[in-house]
């Protein structure tokens, strides 16, 4: 009898104990409302990519063109064009903040995932500057581009 009382006493207790509320950190909250940015680590450098810059400083203002794509898409007349202009953002994000965020990578798409892309904000970073020593330091930081992105072609 005497262990029925307890047991009902801790049944009671658990019951009415105080419910916990969950507080997310600011970092998770920030990475929920960055769901639709998509950071590409963008090959500069790859064949078949040309760099028009306008201006006098590439960095400020510049203009990526692809074109020729590996099969099944390797038909000369599909491009993706990839735009950086002085209305657009150039931000600075630590590795640990980049861990956290969508990443692709260039050398990893072709042409159908570029013109599937569905984000609301797009970055590159370079991929010879992501590539660096030092780079998987949490505080590395890396300098991201905002960039408009279109696919076409010529019929």
């Amino acid at each position: 009898m005497r262990n029925c009382y307890i047991l009902s006493i801790l049944i009671l207790f658990s019951l009415c104990s105080e419910k916990k509320t969950v507080v997310m950190d600011s970092e998770i909250i920030n990475q929920e409302l960055n769901n639709n940015e998509l950071i590409i680590v963008f090959d500069r450098n790859k064949e078949r990519t040309e760099l028009n810059s306008f201006g006098n400083n590439p960095r400020e203002s510049f203009y990526f063109k692809r074109e020729d794509f590996d099969p099944p898409f390797d038909d000369p007349n599909l491009h993706i064009s990839v735009f950086h202009g002085l209305d657009q953002d150039t931000i600075q994000i630590k590795r640990r903040e980049l861990d956290k965020m969508i990443v692709w990578f260039d050398s990893e798409m072709g042409y159908m995932d570029w013109f599937r892309l569905n984000y609301e904000k797009y970055y590159i970073i370079y991929q010879d500057e992501y590539l660096v020593k030092g780079s998987l330091n949490p505080e590395h930081k890396f300098t991201a581009y905002e960039v408009k992105i279109h696919t076409g072609g010529v019929e």
